[in-house]
């Protein structure tokens, strides 16, 4: 299994970046976790939409799936000029009337509503879903193949179904938006101090930070050492090896 970033991004994209989204590769499927501002343009300068299997989104703010709109103005236009491209398998939370007008269109996804406790099985690949707090509804994601769990935080405040999430995983790619004392981590959001001291608390092998302020990047890393030794922060375009 392996995970490379093409948006981490907290909030909005900054010059030249992207908010959050990730290809996840694992028992020969394509999984996008999100899409967020930006994302679209650094995936199709590595990916091609239509080899796509799963779209995940993980949580309706648009620095999560804001590029989702573009991506299916892309894929029903090649389909308008004769391409023969399959549906894309979209878990989704509950989209409101007017994204639902949109997304259900032309045939390029096929939709499902996830839910807490939500599992899809493909195979030897499982996808499950761990509701979470935020300012909406919001879900944690496990992804298991190859023999690896990949566990993602999308945006979360502290709650004790985070650890359910990030509970053995061999790499636990989670938010970490604050630094020190200037957080909103009792509502939507995480410093990157709380993330590693999850990770050293649920039995993590490996943590991924994102969701972060590039300025804030070196700080970051010094507070999340504290907690927990076995941490990177995401870089554009890097690719990185789960387990």
């Amino acid at each position: 299994m392996k995970l490379t970033v093409f948006g981490n991004n907290a909030t909005c994209p900054e010059a030249d970046g992207a908010c959050s989204s990730f290809l996840v590769e694992a028992e020969g499927k394509k999984i996008l976790l999100d899409m967020g501002n930006g994302s679209l343009a650094k995936i199709r300068q590595n990916v091609d939409l239509a080899d796509l299997d799963i779209i995940v989104i993980s949580h309706l703010h648009f620095d999560h799936f804001g590029d989702l709109f573009c991506a299916k103005y892309h894929l029903e236009t090649r389909k308008a000029y004769g391409e023969n491209i399959r549906k894309i398998l979209l878990l989704i939370p509950q989209l409101p009337d007017w994204a639902a007008a949109e997304l259900y269109t032309n045939e390029v996804f096929d939709i499902h509503t996830i839910s807490d406790g939500a599992l899809f099985k493909f195979d030897k690949l499982e996808i499950s879903f761990v509701e979470l707090v935020h300012l909406i509804e919001s879900y944690g994601v496990r992804i298991s193949g190859d023999g690896k769990v990949l566990a993602y935080s999308g945006d979360t405040g502290i709650c004790d179904a985070l650890s359910r999430v990030a509970e053995n995983a061999d790499l636990f790619l989670c938010e970490s938006t604050f630094c020190g004392e200037f957080s909103a981590e009792q509502t939507h959001h995480l410093s990157a101090g709380t993330a590693a001291s999850l990770a050293a608390t649920t039995g993590v092998r490996k943590l991924l930070l994102t969701h972060f302020h590039s300025k804030q990047r070196e700080h970051a890393y010094i507070e999340a050492r504290r907690y927990f030794s076995n941490v990177t922060l995401t870089k554009i375009g890097e690719i990185y090896s789960v387990g």
